[in-house]
């Protein structure tokens, strides 16, 4: 699988994210905004930074729980590589080009099917946990709370509707009914194999144990974003900076932008004037925050991936 064939939506998203952060910048005071994000210490953005790694760790711990659940073993230095290959392709729409996962694990037995299962069972339960996180915001911030509620409420059905007991099967057994190979029925077919192989990792002990751990996670970027405002010089309460990194998460997630471009920066921007930052401090906060944790994870994702093509070819026959 070549790096380069893949490279062109990221390069493009880079671009985008590159002018739109600019503007950000010039939209404000741009010396002012550059001086405030120098402000934070060393030591700090390491800490900061290492929240983000904890992010990746306790999700990769669930994603390798659910590769096991699945019945597959993947050998964990190489299963770590292919996990944060994925992430190089975040700044896709709905992050689906996370996916790519699915072509490493396919020469460990693992099928498409079952490893897309597993994607769509932590893509879930990740908005599920941001959710969680954002009602709290909601209510520290009553200009968002109709939309943070109504997004929560939609998710909420989606996944009621989803962890269903027999659907799946009932889903199975009405397409193996249906005599047609209309393209519909073909995709209804691929999505009962999905969620037969979902259901398995939606079972309650582990939908309730992979929202813990997705809680847990996505807290702790919520935490760097009070450590790098706090680092700015205007602190906020814990609970108030977790509120705005979740609604901001929330409200790029549900917009489809490749990486909730845009979106996550214009509410999270707001919401920290909102809280009493004012517009310099509130613009450097975000993009540093933004590249803590979205630009962060896509160098580590580019570094995994070429190290595994480096790998790849260094073991092909003939080298």
């Amino acid at each position: 699988m070549p790096v380069q064939k893949h490279l062109r939506p990221l390069a493009i998203a880079a671009t985008l994210a590159m002018v739109l952060y600019l503007l950000a910048m010039f939209a404000g005071d741009a010396r002012q905004v550059g001086k405030t994000i120098l402000a934070v210490t060393w030591p700090q953005l390491a800490l900061i930074l290492g929240l983000s790694l904890l992010n990746y760790a306790l999700r990769f711990l669930r994603w390798q729980s659910y590769v096991t659940a699945l019945g597959h073993a993947v050998p964990w230095r190489r299963h770590i590589a292919y996990y944060l290959a994925g992430f190089a392709f975040t700044v896709t729409p709905g992050k689906a080009g996370e996916a790519v996962r699915s072509l490493y694990l396919k020469p460990h037995g693992m099928s498409y099917a079952e490893s897309l299962a597993a994607f769509f069972v932590e893509r879930l339960l990740d908005v599920l946990a941001i959710a969680v996180l954002a009602v709290g915001g909601a209510w520290l911030f009553p200009d968002y709370r109709a939309f943070v509620l109504l997004s929560c409420l939609g998710i909420g059905v989606f996944a009621w509707f989803i962890v269903r007991p027999g659907l799946p099967d009932r889903l199975q057994c009405w397409v193996g009914r249906a005599c047609d190979t209309s393209k519909l029925t073909r995709v209804l077919r691929h999505l009962a194999g999905l969620l037969q192989a979902s259901a398995r990792l939606l079972v309650p002990r582990r939908l309730y144990a992979g929202l813990a751990v997705g809680i847990l996670a996505w807290a702790a970027e919520g935490f760097a974003l009070y450590l790098i405002v706090g680092g700015m010089g205007a602190p906020l309460p814990v609970a108030a900076a977790t509120g705005i990194y979740a609604v901001s998460v929330l409200a790029g997630a549900l917009s489809f932008l490749p990486g909730g471009l845009g979106g996550t920066e214009a509410v999270m921007g707001l919401m920290l004037v909102l809280a009493g930052v004012n517009p310099s401090t509130a613009i450097a906060a975000t993009l540093l925050c933004r590249f803590t944790t979205l630009w962060f994870a896509v160098l580590i994702g580019l570094l995994a991936m070429l190290g595994l093509e480096v790998g790849k070819t260094s073991n092909s026959p003939g080298t």
